[in-house]
């Protein structure tokens, strides 16, 4: 066989793969990426966070001034 022969059948073969990778890519996208794809959704909070509770101490006796 000779060298421009071999070189056309690489090519071919090659172009043969090409396109079957290619159709595989845009068949397979959509499917990975329902797979791939999170579930779960994360929004930003833009409220003003609350303001912490008074504390009361453990000890009532503590408490008094004196």
């Amino acid at each position: 066989m000779a060298f421009k022969d071999m070189l056309s059948l690489c090519g071919r073969i090659g172009l043969i793969v090409v396109a079957f990778a290619f159709v595989a890519g845009i068949v397979a996208g959509p499917i990975l990426e329902r797979i791939w794809s999170s579930h779960v959704t994360v929004t930003q909070n833009n409220e003003p966070p609350l303001s912490a509770p008074p504390r009361v101490p453990a000890n009532p006796k503590a408490a008094e001034p004196g």
